[in-house]
């Protein structure tokens, strides 16, 4: 979980408790304190609560729940006048924009301000790749038309930190934020960037922002970009953070956007959830009545409006962790204090069941054990020289030869075979392990995905010597296959087929090319068969369906 530093005063004088107090109603709130000495704490924040990685937001929800302040808290806004202008980014198509007018920064609150930044980079913008933040001394920005679109390696400006001009890829190979960042934005010679209505360079997102715009302590204005992968994130997380500049007193700007899915932002957006009162005391085990739910949620900082059978909360734009009622109800039982709550014993009694992917993974070994295969296990690290197709590279690899995760489990078995040509024939051996595909529907683009290998090594190979038992492995799990003409560079042309039931690909076998048994210094022919389990999984999750 994310920990920030905090001095401690910067709260205790706005709510007036105790330090003891203080870290009661921190626990209260599913966060941890500790002391690091007479100034300052370190809080461990709950991952669900990003509003929170600020002294603002815990001030927000501390008030509430300390029944000092109830229902939403209600922010100045006005129009900025400020034009943000939407251009195709092709690596980070969406963004936008805020102001925030009438801020007070000393020297913790600037240091704070710079750490909520970078904990919402860690968290909601999964370490800058979907969501990055750019904050701005507006009255250094110097226009009223902000625009974000691709500039040339060659643009030049001044990055902050530093004194002197470089060009867009001078930053991104000779500073650490560059070399950190640099390759999850750059589309071939282009990179995106925030540039004022001249075009001089405001910022490099996710990388780096300009000088020109430092933010400082005599700060009062502040221009906001947020950009990203994801416009609900993107939209969610400006939200979060002029919510709490808000509540540190600032007035809130909205900034006319074009060329974005919205004309203006930020959204502040409210949901509303339908809660059951029913469903209330049922989850938490006790009985509140209407009066009682209303003010526990009042005292969590939301809006409410009362139903024949039902309460409807309002959303704050900064509680992007609420989705559905049971994060209403947790906030209920927040409010009336899990100490407070009696449990009860609870005897449930259920004979277990086996998942069904480790009963597939069980039976898998056994039948291929039962056709006189031996199980090996071999590293999920190995050398990008034996992989085909995209895989993940390893940065700062240990050992050069393991620089690389596996996207399949054929090299790394070949590899094995390699290692073993000394023994008695005919070799049999499989495996059934993890690897790391892509691309694939994730923040990374890269899954994991369980896989099983079975290979045969003798003097004399042909395709059926591993047809066979991988087609009576299949069978024996109640699926008819299918064989369907192919090519891959691991086998001979020929004598390759993907293994098919009805339309969904299972797995690839055949006889190991010339190229790869001499790549790997193999002198005996080799047929391989590699099983897509989760792909199975699938299927028979169908089947039963």
């Amino acid at each position: 979980m994310p920990t920030i530093i905090l001095d401690r005063s910067r709260v205790t004088r706005r709510i007036k408790i105790s330090d003891k107090e203080l870290n009661e109603v921190l626990f209260s709130l599913k966060a941890e304190s500790k002391e690091i000495d007479r100034q300052y704490i370190e809080v461990e924040v709950n991952t669900d609560r990003p509003d929170m990685l600020i002294s603002e937001g815990i001030v927000r929800a501390a008030k509430g729940i300390l029944g000092l302040e109830k229902g939403e808290a209600i922010y100045r806004s006005r129009t900025s006048g400020l034009t943000f202008n939407v251009s195709r980014v092709r690596t980070r198509p969406y963004a936008l924009a805020a102001a925030v007018y009438g801020l007070e920064l000393d020297e913790e609150g600037l240091r704070e301000l710079i750490q909520f930044q970078e904990k919402l980079h860690a968290t909601l913008g999964r370490k800058r790749k979907k969501v990055a933040i750019g904050l701005h001394d507006l009255r250094k920005v110097g226009s009223d038309s902000i625009s974000y679109i691709e500039v040339d390696l060659s643009k030049k400006f001044v990055p902050l930190g530093h004194k002197e001009e470089m060009s867009v890829k001078d930053v991104l190979v000779n500073t650490e934020q560059g070399k950190n960042y640099g390759e999850i934005a750059v589309s071939g010679s282009s990179m995106p960037a925030i540039v004022d209505e001249k075009g001089d360079v405001l910022s490099l997102p996710p990388v780096i922002n300009s000088e020109r715009t430092r933010i400082s302590t005599e700060t009062r204005d502040l221009f906001i970009d947020v950009t990203g992968t994801s416009f609900e994130a993107v939209a969610e997380t400006l939200d979060v953070i002029v919510a709490n500049l808000g509540e540190a007193g600032g007035v809130i700007g909205f900034v006319d956007v074009k060329g974005a899915p919205v004309t203006i932002s930020p959204l502040l957006r409210h949901t509303e959830v339908k809660v059951p009162k029913s469903y209330v005391n049922e989850v938490i085990g006790v009985e509140l009545n209407e009066d009682e739910i209303v003010e526990h949620l009042s005292r969590m900082r939301y809006n409410t409006q009362r139903g024949d059978s039902y309460v409807k909360v309002v959303v704050p734009p900064y509680r992007v962790d609420v989705i559905s009622e049971i994060d209403v109800v947790e906030d209920v039982a927040m409010s009336m204090g899990y100490n407070n709550l009696r449990p009860e014993i609870y005897v449930y009694y259920r004979k277990g069941d086996t998942d069904l992917r480790h009963d597939l993974i069980s039976q898998v070994r056994e039948l291929l054990i039962g056709a006189g295969f031996l199980e090996i296990m071999t590293f999920v690290l190995t050398h990008s020289s034996l992989l085909m197709g995209r895989y993940a590279q390893i940065k700062n690899p240990i050992s050069d030869y393991f620089n690389a995760v596996r996207n399949s489990l054929i090299p790394t078995t070949l590899s094995l075979l390699s290692s073993n040509q000394t023994v008695s024939m005919p070799v049999k051996v499989f495996e059934v392990g993890e690897v790391v595909i892509s691309p694939c529907d994730s923040d990374t683009g890269y899954c994991n995905e369980t896989r099983a290998a079975a290979a045969v090594m003798d003097s004399e190979i042909s395709y059926e010597d591993i047809q066979a038992p991988v087609h009576s492995v299949l069978k024996s799990l109640g699926l008819s296959p299918r064989y369907k003409r192919t090519a891959s560079p691991y086998f001979i042309p020929g004598r390759v087929a993907l293994i098919m039931h009805g339309s969904e690909e299972i797995g690839i076998l055949g006889e190991v090319s010339i190229d790869w048994l001499n790549r790997l210094n193999i002198e005996y022919p080799v047929a391989i068969g590699e099983i897509y389990l989760d792909a199975l999984l699938r299927v028979l999750k169908g089947k039963r369906d």
